[in-house]
């Protein structure tokens, strides 16, 4: 069946890892001389983390980016803004490129480019970067998804099907490209000493056109759900020394509590239910969030296996996560269909479901 689908997808992060033992060294030079050295350990050990990647460790930056906290705030938010535009368009040229190739669409073919980021802005943007260095058409369509957070892939993907099911003989370059670790805090509140030891780096580019290749995933639908009452749980500001997190305690709670109803209202649409789902895509916005999804589900606690390892191995790359997992299932071999979640400020939800 000729529908929207997945026709290549591809991954690129930072080229310099860092490991649980390299972070701490930086989470002591980031955080007052009042943060209790134990605490950051405890964090590091509770994240389900062993390696991320990091944009500012990689050339020209490097360990003098995050100089020891001084009181003055750290780099400042135009700082910050570079690094990510270094780190945005390396990673993004790199995943997009592969995606191109993976699929079989030569860039004079792709009609549209739709960009997410929510870790900077910049204008021209990563978009016309994109068109420059892959050589698209002058006359490519262009959307930006900006500072909707880790859902933003959803976002991405739910234009793209919306372009394809519109244009049919559309192919549409969807990348997410994320350099989180340009707004490490200094601070001593815990909700930002957390946000420090979970985000990371990375990249995601797919190409989604029509075709009836079953081995391709089919974009089937996309559903979304503001969480009544929880607009205080998780907020994303600009700040003057970067962009500045705010989680809330109650998260994962709130989530077990409405995940499920939302999911298995969202699956019925489509005649289906959580027992006939075979891979499960959430977005590890940390380890609680995946326990509290899965109990919300009630599924067994092997539905989150690709989300806990793309989590160890990368930590949350904000947008870019979701599509990692998604590649994971697919070089797994897991059987379809698959249901993505994630969530983000509002607190809003986006659900994927892939068949």
């Amino acid at each position: 069946m000729n529908q929207p689908r997945l026709l290549g997808l591809c991954t690129s992060t930072p080229p310099r890892d860092l490991t649980r033992a390299e972070w701490l060294t930086i989470a002591r030079r980031l955080s007052p001389a009042r943060v209790d050295a134990r605490v950051l350990e405890r964090l590091a050990d509770r994240s389900g983390i062993d390696t991320r990647a990091c944009a500012c460790l990689a050339p020209p930056y490097g360990e003098t980016f995050y100089p020891a906290d001084d009181g003055s705030g750290g780099p400042t938010t135009t700082q910050r803004m570079d690094l990510w535009w270094a780190g945005v368009r390396d990673m993004g040229e790199r995943a997009s490129r592969a995606a191109l190739e993976q699929s079989g669409c030569r860039a004079a073919a792709i009609t549209h480019v739709v960009t997410a980021s929510c870790t900077g802005f910049r204008a021209p943007g990563l978009e016309m970067h994109l068109i420059e260095c892959l050589g698209l058409s002058s006359s490519v369509r262009r959307t930006n998804i900006g500072f909707q957070g880790c859902h933003a892939a959803i976002n991405a993907l739910a234009a793209a099907r919306a372009i394809v099911g519109s244009e049919p003989s559309a192919r549409v370059l969807v990348c997410c490209a994320e350099v989180s670790t340009a707004h490490f805090h200094y601070s001593d509140r815990l909700d930002q000493l957390i946000a420090n030891t979970l985000f990371a780096d990375g990249c995601a580019a797919c190409v989604v056109g029509m075709s009836a290749d079953a081995s391709q995933p089919a974009i089937v639908a996309t559903h979304s759900q503001l969480f009544p009452g929880t607009s205080g749980e998780m907020g994303w500001l600009v700040g003057d020394h970067g962009f500045e997190m705010m989680l809330g305690a109650r998260v994962p709670e709130l989530l077990e509590q409405s995940v499920g109803p939302w999911v298995d209202g969202a699956l019925a649409h489509h005649d289906l239910a959580r027992g006939g789902i075979g891979g499960w895509a959430i977005h590890p916005g940390g380890p609680r969030v995946i326990d509290a999804v899965i109990a919300s589900l009630g599924r067994p606690a092997a539905s989150g296996h690709h989300s806990r390892e793309v989590l160890r191995r990368h930590g949350n790359m904000s947008s870019a996560t979701l599509l990692f997992i998604i590649r994971d299932l697919l070089e797994a071999g897991i059987p379809r269909p698959w249901t993505g979640m994630a969530f983000g400020p509002g607190l809003a939800g986006e659900l994927l479901l892939l068949g």
